[in-house]
């Protein structure tokens, strides 16, 4: 038989295990990409996403069109929408837009707002994760924010670089929303990153 000093160490050593285990966070970390490494993969899915959330701000003025009706305290919060984007423009990190001038984010832009376009990887869907539930958990995947403010795209660069074309490669159905359509005033941006 142990002696009762033993037993008491061995079951106070078990029992303390697993919150022993919690304190001491043995979190095994591959690796922490650097500021090089996380630019390139920012980059990267800038060029293979083309859908990202556009966010802005309501202005403070009285700015609003007279025939709009939105509550008085807008003012100053913030609005994200999903958007498309393309990766068009001759700098590699100004993603083109096709600008709605009804949408609220352009509205907002136009009154002074900063942009910020946020975008996230979105793995493969041939790619099954397997049994691993954390592989392809959106807060598992990289993801980033662009900060910045909306730029007109003059027609003459438009037709230069090929903007429309390359644009619609990746949303083929914004045809119909491209500038002179019937439908709503539309006009080609980029968004011109600060930060």
């Amino acid at each position: 038989m142990l002696p009762l000093a033993i037993l008491v160490f061995v079951t106070t050593s078990l029992t303390q295990a697993p919150h022993q285990h919690i304190l001491s966070n043995p979190v095994e970390v591959q690796h922490i990409p650097s500021v090089h490494e996380s630019a390139i993969q920012a980059r990267r899915i800038l060029n293979l996403s083309s859908i990202a959330t556009l966010s802005t701000v309501f202005p403070h003025t009285e700015s609003w069109e007279t025939f709009e009706n939105r509550p008085n305290d807008l003012a100053g919060a913030p609005i994200g929408l999903i958007d498309y984007y393309a990766s068009c423009d001759p700098t590699p990190h100004e993603p083109t837009i096709l600008a709605i001038s009804i949408a609220t984010s352009f509205k907002n832009a136009r009154a002074g707002s900063n942009v910020t376009l946020s975008l996230r990887y979105h793995p493969p869907i041939d790619h099954p994760p397997g049994d691993d539930i954390y592989t392809y958990s959106p807060a598992n995947l990289p993801r980033f924010s662009l900060v910045g403010h909306i730029e007109p795209i003059a027609a003459e660069e438009v037709q230069k670089y090929g903007f429309d074309e390359c644009f619609f490669r990746r949303h083929p159905d914004a045809v119909a929303w491209q500038p002179g359509n019937a439908i709503h005033e539309s006009w080609w941006a980029r968004l011109v990153v600060e930060e």
